[in-house]
């Protein structure tokens, strides 16, 4: 997994872990939610909190390919993990989550999927590194995007996308199998601030977590939901029929002054789309499945 570990991504963490057909090989981090050293932090607290200390943890990309870093610390608290009461963790993320992320896959090649659910930089950055890591992969998928809906951070860029438009931009020009897990699914799943109190006396490691990072957001901001985005994510790399997709171009705006960060996703019935630059496009999801699935892996009696 590549993370910016922010309040979503410590539950798709904890969706990984958990999940019996799932094996989390090691998670890359990077500068998204909040800066990398706290995304970083927080990946390491929230695995040692599961009792995953040994999936390794490696930094990446400090800030992204041009231009200058945005975070999302409005939302996910100054932190990045919505001031979660979790102990520190007693170990040290390795360096050059790059480095490690090519040297791990070209080892295995074909045998690894990527899930990424913060901006695409370190992926960027790898293949810059090695060009062929595109036909070593396994599969990527991806939360970011939207293909119908609004943006989320200007009227038409979703957040990792905007977060660094170039690196997107060439990861969906790759030769691989990628699914992009855009707003128009994830803001369809839904953790709600009922959901959230209905775990006041559960005392699961994952009942904890939910609790603990949902509270700047449902105390502190008094949001009423929050869109379960990365966990679908792992979900969807898991069991791929919780969306349905169709097969398109995609194409990232990197020089619009109204557009910057848009997935541009044809549509067009007629065009066809050369296999090289085909992504699956998630257009729907079977919302109330994934929450079953969710709420069973991590042993919630919610909704």
């Amino acid at each position: 997994m590549d993370v910016d570990t922010g309040v979503d991504d410590a539950l798709a963490l904890a969706l990984a872990v958990r999940h019996p057909d799932v094996t989390l090989e090691a998670v890359l981090t990077v500068a998204g939610n909040v800066g990398l050293d706290l995304t970083t932090r927080n990946t390491l607290r929230v695995l040692d909190w599961l009792g995953a200390s040994d999936v390794p943890v490696a930094a990446g990309a400090d800030r992204p390919l041009s231009g200058s870093a945005v975070d999302a610390g409005h939302w996910h608290g100054l932190d990045g993990l919505g001031g979660a009461r979790l102990p520190d963790a007693n170990r040290q993320a390795l360096d050059d989550g790059v480095g490690y992320l090519v040297d791990r896959v070209m080892a295995e090649p074909g045998e690894f999927t990527l899930v990424c659910v913060g901006p695409l930089t370190n992926l960027a950055l790898a293949l810059r590194r090695r060009p062929t890591l595109a036909q070593a992969v396994r599969e990527v998928v991806l939360m970011g995007g939207a293909a119908h809906l609004p943006g989320n951070v200007t009227p038409v860029a979703e957040f990792n996308i905007y977060a660094d438009p170039p690196a997107a931009a060439n990861v969906f020009q790759q030769p691989w199998r990628v699914t992009m897990v855009g707003l128009d699914v994830t803001n369809k799943v839904v953790l709600t601030r009922a959901d959230r109190d209905a775990l006041a006396e559960h005392t699961s490691p994952e009942a904890v977590l939910v609790r603990e990072v949902t509270r700047h957001l449902f105390d502190a901001r008094g949001v009423g939901s929050m869109a379960l985005h990365d966990p679908l994510a792992v979900g969807v790399a898991i069991q791929p029929d919780l969306v349905t997709t169709i097969d398109r171009a995609v194409h990232v705006e990197t020089r619009g002054e109204h557009t910057l960060g848009q997935t541009v996703v044809d549509f067009r019935p007629n065009t066809p789309v050369p296999p090289p630059t085909r992504t699956r496009v998630a257009v729907a999801v079977a919302a109330a499945r994934f929450r079953a699935l969710f709420d069973r892996i991590l042993g919630l009696a919610l909704a």
